[in-house]
């Protein structure tokens, strides 16, 4: 209001406003969205003939995109093309590459390639921000192979480049190169944010456990949280869409035995995440919790057997730890504590009287969210006229 305020007050002292002083209060307008009132600013400048010049069509074109609105962000752009006015103005890297990652958004990577087409016929070159947004159009469309083949082509990619290369590495499949990209990324010579890493990770723990690689899925997790990251619920939401797991679904437990076969390793890893996570005494997201529990449910036997020990161990983040009453050791017998992974894997190893007693288990921290779910989740894995599973 105030920059609009100046333009009035410049020509109310006869001062006409210049192509400067237009674009700065459009690019002001556009940045708070008030897209409107900056195209009328175009139709006052042009009434005043003072031609809008490429900044001008970049603010505005900038201002669609940011508000969502990628088709008349194109529209836009192509109308000043059509215009043989303004066709010269758009001969811009900077709009083509605005234009690109409107179609990007669009998910149509035949316009990107389209207009990079166009750029090289008008001479003008591709830069290194116009070949991150043909990438990402790319993995919006689909066609991974080629963004990776941009990836590669990119020289000295910064930091938003390479955070879009990841995207497309893990989702082409080339999960070991990704893993090497991240590793060499901590040598500092580029450095991501830190919202980039995690939502690297992120990626890559999905993408790998999608296609069932489990090795690489334990090393994207081993080296996040030696990294010093904490898992956030997309972490969470991004392992349990990898692995297929129904977190917000029904607690319904009447699938035993309809289960699709599960791949070899699935729940190994899920053992894994949560003996991960409590060597850092790191709180457990409540809902992957519960899909845990529920899918050891349906598939039933040890896996449930497991799930119920696990119940037990339990605690709400933030109470003080506490041994579960079954703990208590011999003075003779020197306590143990197993991982769960060991505990699943290593089953018959353990004699039964053991398990609670010189067998110990670290407790399970799980968010007090939804603590109802929980309850409930619980439920499903415990036995009957028992007080614990592991005597069974």
């Amino acid at each position: 209001d105030n920059a609009i305020d100046l333009l009035d007050d410049m020509k109310w002292v006869g001062v006409q406003p210049d192509i400067v002083s237009y674009n700065n209060v459009i690019e002001a307008l556009c940045n708070v969205n008030r897209l409107y009132e900056a195209k009328d600013l175009v139709n006052e400048m042009e009434s005043a003939r003072i031609s809008p010049d490429s900044m001008t069509y970049g603010l505005l074109m900038k201002g669609l995109l940011k508000a969502s609105k990628p088709g008349p962000c194109l529209t836009f752009f192509e109308s000043a093309c059509a215009d043989e006015r303004t066709a010269a103005l758009t001969e811009n890297v900077y709009l083509y590459t605005t234009a690109i990652s409107a179609a990007a958004a669009l998910g149509d990577h035949e316009r990107a390639l389209e207009l990079v087409s166009r750029m090289n016929r008008a001479g003008v070159k591709p830069n290194k921000c116009t070949l991150t947004a043909l990438m990402g159009a790319c993995i919006a469309g689909g066609k991974y192979d080629a963004a990776v083949d941009i990836f590669r082509k990119i020289k000295n990619p910064d930091s938003y480049a390479i955070s879009v290369g990841l995207q497309a590495l893990c989702h082409n499949g080339n999960f070991s190169e990704a893993v090497s990209l991240l590793s060499e990324l901590k040598s500092g010579q580029v450095k991501l944010t830190g919202k980039q890493v995690m939502a690297s990770y992120n990626n890559l723990l999905q993408c790998a456990l999608s296609a069932d690689d489990f090795e690489v899925s334990r090393i994207a997790l081993t080296d996040l949280l030696s990294a010093g990251y904490i898992p956030s619920k997309a972490t969470f939401r991004a392992i349990g869409e990898g692995l297929s797991l129904k977190s917000d679904g029904p607690l319904n437990v009447s699938m035993k035995g309809k289960l699709p076969l599960q791949p070899e390793g699935k729940f190994e890893f899920l053992l894994f995440v949560l003996d991960s996570l409590e060597s850092r005494k790191l709180t457990v997201d409540s809902h992957f919790y519960s899909s845990i529990l529920i899918l050891s449910a349906q598939i039933g036997g040890l896996h449930k057997r497991i799930a119920s020990i696990i119940a037990h161990s339990r605690k709400i983040g933030g109470q003080k730890e506490i041994a579960f009453s079954q703990q208590e050791t011999d003075e003779n017998t020197p306590a143990q504590f197993v991982t769960w992974e060991t505990l699943f894997t290593n089953y018959s190893d353990y004699k039964k009287e053991e398990i609670g007693s010189s067998v110990l288990f670290r407790p399970v921290r799980v968010s007090s969210k939804d603590l109802g779910r929980v309850l409930a989740a619980e439920q499903a894995v415990s036995y009957r006229g028992n007080r614990s599973s592991y005597h069974r």
